[in-house]
């Protein structure tokens, strides 16, 4: 089992940021894989990536780096970037020395939402001259809210059980929420799928598109590691699609099948057998 460091960064924004630093002890890549959860911004932690698939990387020689981040509804999108960049920012890039970081190489690396945020975030480094990753990989991941698979019911989550304005108001808290139990909050995602909320969950009034990436971003980005399923549910695989023909050098992986986070149960082969060909693609960056 691996054993982690654990401690808190202070944000600008107000939002304290639990952070967990795995240490490699094998023969070290000096650089640190940094992983965004997903949870469609709305639930999830730090802790949520299987065990095995964590080790894989500690065994290929990479420290692997996983901060919860501030959760919608309770914090907006706009929040969730502004500490995110503020960690990355001064965490990585500008080696604070509350973070036991041995080099200040990184890679971006998310599934579903958090794979969103990995895409986001290199844009917003990027717009800001900070050193950005010197490779990212998405998981079942997309770059842009405002496609009508987001901003309409899913037909997917339409038999899940719903919650009621009451419930709903039972949930969310009226204080930042950074860790969000699966238990819990998994169904005021579901809900805002069923209800085409989701997306105004997110951006409040504002606009999706300014939470989109286009073309011309994407062609500015380092190497790209792409998985996604071909019939899977919750993110249309032609998203994932899109991105490997726009950013350069871009490699994707497709997976057969109808799972949405196909790595998540480790009994099925098929997610050893990614977390395989990641390694093989960072050794050849």
């Amino acid at each position: 089992m691996s054993t982690s460091e654990s401690f808190t960064v202070p944000s600008t924004t107000g939002i304290d940021v639990p952070l967990s630093l795995y240490r490699s002890a094998t023969p070290h890549r000096r650089t640190t894989i940094l992983y965004l959860h997903g949870g469609g911004l709305v639930y999830g932690t730090r802790h949520d990536l299987p065990p095995c698939h964590l080790d894989a990387f500690l065994h290929a020689g990479y420290d692997v780096l996983a901060p919860d981040y501030p959760l919608a509804p309770e914090s907006n999108l706009d929040t969730i970037l502004a500490t995110m960049i503020e960690l990355i920012a001064a965490g990585i890039a500008r080696r604070d020395p509350r973070f036991p970081l041995d080099n200040p190489d990184y890679v971006l690396f998310g599934r579903s939402a958090g794979a969103y945020l990995a895409l986001t975030l290199c844009q917003a480094l990027n717009e800001r001259g900070i050193p950005g990753p010197k490779a990212i990989i998405s998981l079942y991941g997309y770059a842009r809210l405002d496609d009508p698979a987001f901003l309409t019911p899913s037909k997917h989550y339409s038999s899940f059980p719903s919650l009621s304005p009451q419930e709903v108001e039972r949930i969310v808290g009226h204080t930042p929420v950074t860790d969000g139990d699966i238990n819990t909050r998994f169904a005021l995602y579901v809900t805002a799928r069923q209800q085409g909320s989701w997306i105004g969950m997110l951006c409040g009034d504002a606009p999706p598109a300014r939470y989109s990436l286009d073309a011309a971003q994407l062609a500015t980005f380092p190497p790209t590691f792409l998985a996604a399923a071909t019939m899977d549910p919750d993110v249309p695989y032609r998203m994932s699609k899109s991105l490997s023909r726009t950013i350069p050098g871009a490699r994707l992986m497709t997976v057969y099948g109808e799972t949405h986070d196909f790595d998540r149960d480790t009994r099925d082969p098929t997610g050893a057998s990614v977390y395989a060909e990641i390694m093989s693609w960072l050794d050849e960056r």
